[in-house]
């Protein structure tokens, strides 16, 4: 419908509800946008949760390993005999 036959009135009606639409657009897409900043702030979070998970347990088992190997060469040790006597 063009505008040239319409009254001011219903010019003024119609840029209004042109406005409106267009400023819900944009709360929808901001409320959008932040919907997938929470969800790429959660994944980060999570990632960040079973990385220091991962590493505490690597960090356990490499201390575990080290102590099994010290304590098997402590046992492979022969003990030293006294020296012999001329």
């Amino acid at each position: 419908m063009s505008s040239r036959n319409m009254k001011l009135d219903e010019i003024a009606a119609r840029a209004q509800e042109a406005l409106a639409k267009t400023e819900q657009r944009r709360q929808d897409s901001l409320d959008a946008w932040q919907a997938l900043e929470d969800e790429a702030n959660q994944a980060r979070l999570k990632t960040e949760k079973l990385r220091a998970l991962r590493l505490a347990r690597d960090a356990e088992e490499a201390a575990a390993k080290a102590a099994a190997s010290i304590s098997k060469a402590a046992a492979k040790r022969p003990s030293r005999a006294a020296a012999k006597s001329l």
